[in-house]
């Protein structure tokens, strides 16, 4: 059963004015969501244990704290790649599958032992991800550090990007996004240029998914061009309501409606995710649905992968 969202394609437009007018004007929350920048801390200085992170996001410099006199573990959900340091620093890093171990050297002077107090910098490559560090060494007991893959991150980012919204508005900024190519870093993007030959007048590309991790949506960008010989064809949402084209969709844009020769039109298609499909409820009763929704059958073919003709999909429609 289909509940689908229709955005109007006029809508577009007046999607990228207000984009291009709020970039214009500054904005101070951004100020909080950019990472502090490192400062240099003596290796003897104490804190207390609140201000030392022991999960560490990728590509944001984070200081942590390592044990001077003892080894140090730094731990990933994948295959860590490569770790990097300043050798004349005194750090020597092991690798072992998903683990390195981390050791300050310590020198001997007289019959008193000396131990590291300077700040280090620590690049560890694992999976496909760079994380960067500073690691300041104390005479503390030996420290774990964990890589995070990012995605918590990225979920707290996004609940803070959509928090309070209805979920209509939710999937329009989503589209807003996409559409005028201001995407926070925080959604995940996967190009892509599978193509599909659903309908004998057009020809569809999937050009990229993007996943808002954590809010349950994800946004398919289709290019549609009609075929050699074709001289115009009337685009409609419903096309979009096949399950090789969309799965549990609840709203579909389309930027032009009528191609002609030579016309390219982008289209997108909102999925909800099983992440959040308690939101499913929301669309029975808050949201517009279009006319026969119940019934998608009528804009796709009987079998999966037959292709049917615009005429159809048009004929459906004045029904």
């Amino acid at each position: 059963m289909y509940r689908v969202l229709i955005v109007a394609a006029l809508m577009l437009p007046a999607i990228a004015n207000a984009a291009d007018h709020r970039m214009k004007q500054a904005d101070p929350d951004n100020a909080r969501h950019k990472p502090a920048p490192v400062t240099d801390v003596k290796g003897d200085e104490l804190a207390t244990e609140g201000e030392w992170p022991t999960v560490i996001p990728p590509e944001v410099a984070t200081k942590i704290r390592l044990s001077s006199s003892d080894l140090n573990r730094i731990s990933c959900s994948s295959e860590i790649r490569d770790a990097l340091t300043s050798t004349e620093k005194g750090v020597v890093i092991k690798i072992t599958g998903k683990d390195a171990f981390v050791k300050f050297r310590v020198t001997k002077r007289g019959d008193k032992l000396v131990y590291s107090t300077t700040p280090t910098e620590l690049y560890v490559v694992c999976g496909d991800e760079t994380y960067s560090m500073v690691a300041v060494p104390q005479r503390i007991p030996s420290q774990t550090i964990r890589l995070s893959s990012g995605k918590e991150r990225k979920i707290k980012d996004n609940a803070a990007l959509y928090s309070g919204l209805p979920f209509e508005k939710m999937m329009l900024k989503a589209i807003q996004d996409v559409y005028t190519e201001q995407i926070p870093d925080s959604y995940t993007v996967a190009k892509t240029d599978r193509r599909f030959d659903a309908y004998r007048e057009i020809r569809m590309v999937l050009k990229r998914v993007v996943d808002v991790e954590g809010e349950g949506l994800r946004i398919k960008e289709y290019m549609v061009s009609p075929k050699d010989g074709v001289k115009e064809f009337r685009m409609n949402e419903k096309m979009f309501l096949r399950t090789e084209l969309a799965e549990n969709p609840v709203a579909v844009s389309i930027e032009r409606h009528v191609l002609r020769p030579g016309d390219t039109t982008r289209a997108f298609v909102v999925e909800q995710r099983g992440e959040r499909q308690g939101l499913s409820r929301k669309l029975e009763s808050d949201l517009p649905v279009m006319d026969d929704a119940r019934q998608p059958a009528k804009a796709s073919p009987a079998k999966t992968g037959e292709k049917i003709s615009a005429d159809r999909v048009e004929g459906d429609d004045e029904k």
